[in-house]
């Protein structure tokens, strides 16, 4: 599923520190893990539950940016 095909509600700062809470636990999991491809998979996972942290705090940032330019305009 990609940050886009996710309701506008659930794209905020909490799910922000929800995604980076999945990512540092992949990574303890990846630190424990007794294979190399059980590491991988959890690093592979980390990575991915980072970007979408990255992706949905920037979706709210401009989103919060376009409703404040929105009212400068307006008022």
């Amino acid at each position: 599923m990609r940050v886009r095909d996710l309701p506008q509600d659930h794209r905020n700062a909490a799910d922000y520190d929800r995604y980076r809470t999945f990512a540092q636990s992949c990574l303890t999991l990846a630190l424990s893990a007794k294979d190399q491809p059980t590491r991988a998979m959890f690093l592979a996972m980390a990575q991915t539950w980072n970007s979408l942290a990255d992706r949905n705090i920037n979706a709210t940032t401009q989103t919060a940016l376009d409703d404040f330019n929105q009212r400068q305009l307006e008022g």
